[in-house]
């Protein structure tokens, strides 16, 4: 039987102390937005196949397979996850992350609608209170990590909110599937 000890910080993820999700409506909102558009879009390409010859044909077949990726992404985005660690704050998945060391983070300002990492160096990572469930839990996390800490009244300067991408998606989103009926009713 053999030991290992590995010291903090060479690339291991520590124990979370927290992990948080996108709200259950902005998950399922993806969801059923890569549904819509993917049967939309079979319809449209049902409706090609009938007449396959007419001018835009081919602008029809493509622009689906656009709407289907857009929505991917979207599903793909919202099935991220935030994990706050002693190390540090991850976003992504199991597999794929983006990580932001405990020891690049020079403050972590809280406002009332997010927390702005600042970095030492690079740019800073703004959570958005609307793109997380359990916002209040996450500012309480973030405080246990023992980074440091500068709390703000009112929301976060525009800067930061520019980051936030969780209206921009779900705008996507709708659009994506206004545009996939929009190109089934032009096909019809």
């Amino acid at each position: 039987m053999t030991a290992i000890d590995l010291p903090p910080g060479i690339g291991l993820v520590g124990t979370p102390l927290g992990v948080f999700r996108a709200p259950r409506r902005a998950r399922r909102l993806a969801i059923l937005a890569a549904v819509l558009v993917v049967g939309l879009g079979a319809l449209t390409w049902y409706a090609v196949s009938r007449h396959p010859y007419r001018y835009h044909s081919s602008t029809q077949v493509v622009l689906p397979v656009a709407f289907v990726a857009f929505a991917g992404l979207g599903v793909l985005v919202r099935g991220a996850r935030v994990t706050v660690t002693r190390d540090g704050v991850r976003w992504g998945w199991a597999a794929i992350g983006f990580h932001q060391p405990a020891a690049r983070i020079a403050r972590a300002h809280v406002y009332a609608d997010g927390v702005a990492l600042q970095a030492r160096r690079g740019s800073w990572w703004f959570l958005a209170a609307r793109d997380w469930d359990r916002f209040d839990a996450l500012v309480r996390q973030v405080r246990r990590a023992d980074l440091p800490l500068e709390l703000h009244g009112g929301r976060a300067p525009l800067r930061a909110r520019l980051q936030s991408y969780g209206r921009f998606l779900d705008g996507l989103l709708l659009g994506s599937v206004l545009a996939a009926l929009g190109v089934l009713i032009w096909a019809v």
